[in-house]
């Protein structure tokens, strides 16, 4: 019988996405809602088509809920032109940019620096410990930048908050417009990132379900420091995407059917 309503409960809900979808998609031409805020920008934004579905899917959640964004590669302001839209009245957007080409606004307060620079991140944002609610690397693109601002910014998201860097099929660039490109080099973005994956399941490389403590390689404990606090990575094709927060318990459970 419980068995029978949870069932019609998750049809019931799956009924209803649907539906709701269909409406979105019939209310924008087939847009997303971020496309079609995309489209009807006043500043120049640039970006992939499949970004802005992915955006939704990882981003939806701070929807009417004024995050703080803290956004690498302002350029020309229509991309935060377009979260201020998105996110509603309260979005506040801290903007980094070498060389950035638009204006302050109400919503958007500009820092003029090099992302790939520690000395830059220190100085201008010590005091923005889990502070901000996502942090998006649209920036210069450079493997060695991105992973200079993973490392010095992760630490600025809030516990729930979500980390987006755009762009990355420059790690797969080789001897190409940025550094460190080229597949498999271990100094590019991506391949950090797979090293970063290892923190989710370091505690397994020390003991084994039905065995015990086990010997052999570690993570590092300096990559354990730096990203304890991580509950999942999604790769896509140019977007990576880490959700910060405690790490998810990890707890056998069995059911066992009483026996008639």
């Amino acid at each position: 019988m419980i068995k029978e309503i949870f069932d019609n409960l998750l049809a019931t809900k799956a009924r209803h996405d649907a539906e709701a979808a269909e409406q979105v998609k019939e209310a924008t031409n087939g847009n997303t809602v971020l496309k079609e805020i995309f489209d009807n920008l006043t500043l120049q934004c640039d970006k992939f088509e499949h970004y802005f579905e992915l955006c939704e899917r990882h981003l939806k959640k701070y929807v009417g809920r004024s995050p703080r964004i803290l956004e690498i590669g302002c350029q020309y302001g229509g991309s935060a032109e377009m979260w201020r839209k998105y996110f509603g009245e309260g979005t506040s957007i801290h903007g980094v940019d070498i060389a950035p080409q638009c204006a302050e606004t109400d919503y958007l307060k500009i820092h003029i620096g090099d992302q790939g620079s520690h000395a830059f991140w220190d100085l201008n944002f010590r005091d923005k410990r889990e502070f901000f609610d996502i942090v998006m690397d649209d920036g210069s693109h450079e493997n060695s930048h991105q992973i200079v601002s993973l490392l010095c910014t992760y630490g600025l998201l809030k516990d729930g908050g979500t980390y987006w860097c755009e762009d990355t099929h420059t790690s797969y660039y080789f001897n190409a417009r940025v550094s460190d490109g080229g597949y498999k080099n271990p100094h590019s973005f991506t391949e950090f990132c797979k090293d970063v994956i290892d923190v989710m399941s370091s505690k397994h490389t020390r003991y084994a379900i039905g065995v015990g403590p086990i010997d052999g390689p570690r993570v590092p404990p300096a990559l354990i420091s730096q990203f304890d606090k991580i509950q999942g990575m999604h790769f896509y094709d140019s977007v990576i995407v880490i959700e910060k927060g405690p790490r998810l318990k990890f707890e056998r459970v069995i059911h066992r059917p009483s026996k008639r």
